[in-house]
């Protein structure tokens, strides 16, 4: 399921309605209703103010180095963690309730917002309850490239979905993995066993770990062997093609990382297989 991202909710997107309110009221020669608003709900003392704070860090401090906006986000986000999250709430709905009571909210809320996907990405990051661990890692790239002002390579977008999932607990990791074994079962069905057991232990692995490769090149073997196997009892032409198949298999090497293309590979013979044992049974 999608997250959704919910303007009455974001303090940073009311904040910046509201002094676009007060701008636009003081051209238009109108009694600025917004100033007194925002005097009322951002108060020193307020969890709005802090948490809009935090918002405003994340959309307006600028850093060269990807480490460093790394430990910003990370603070950022400890430090809404300590926030009471009751009060807030609190302060948000009588926030928004005002606004209903002063303004069209419909209005209100139709102005275009620059930089809205980060404002959005911030609050899934602290705020979304509903949030997935994958939007959430979508989140903090899109905060991390906006600090840093340049879009990351496709590389360390994906080392840095691998260290966030690998950070999940137990629990996490396996409802993850459902929710992408759901997805993948709705565009391929009719897996069969041996699919399912490397689906599942290449997703739930992630990392290039020892253990992962080991797991395929022990499959690698297996698929090796069977082929071997079936060579028996097929016809000289599929005998060809089959020794063609078990020539190119061969186990990754120490240096070797596992990649997408290992596993694609080890399904299609996996298929190739599959159907040869249910031709000659």
């Amino acid at each position: 399921m999608k997250s959704k991202h919910s303007k009455y909710k974001n303090t940073g997107i009311l904040f910046e309605l509201l002094t676009r309110q007060i701008t636009s009221e003081t051209i238009s020669n109108v009694s600025p209703k917004a100033v007194g608003i925002l005097k009322k709900f951002f108060k020193q003392d307020s969890n709005l103010l802090r948490e809009y704070q935090i918002y405003h860090a994340l959309l307006t401090k600028r850093y060269d180095k990807e480490a460093s906006a790394n430990v910003l986000i990370e603070t950022l986000i400890n430090a809404h963690a300590k926030l009471n999250k009751s009060v807030l709430r609190k302060e948000r709905y009588n926030l928004v309730k005002e606004i209903k009571d002063i303004y069209n909210i419909e209005d209100f809320f139709k102005a275009k917002i620059p930089n809205y996907k980060v404002y959005a990405s911030v609050y899934n990051l602290l705020e979304n309850k509903s949030a997935t661990p994958m939007s959430i890692v979508d989140s903090k790239v899109t905060i991390l490239e906006h600090v840093t002002n340049k879009n990351l390579p496709n590389k360390p977008k994906k080392e840095m979905v691998m260290e966030e999932y690998e950070k999940f607990d137990k629990e996490t990791r396996a409802l993850t993995y459902k929710m992408l074994m759901e997805k993948f079962n709705e565009k391929y069905s009719g897996l069969a066993n041996n699919q399912r057991v490397l689906l599942k232990e290449y997703v739930y692995s992630v990392s290039n770990s020892p253990k992962l490769k080991a797991f395929i090149n022990k499959e690698i073997l297996k698929v090796k062997s069977e082929i071997e196997s079936l060579l028996e009892k097929t016809d000289q032409i599929t005998q060809i093609k089959l020794t063609e198949v078990k020539n190119l298999i061969k186990p990754l090497c120490k240096k070797s990382f596992v990649h997408d293309d290992n596993v694609i590979n080890l399904l299609n013979y996996y298929e190739l297989i599959n159907e040869l044992k249910s031709i000659q049974s």
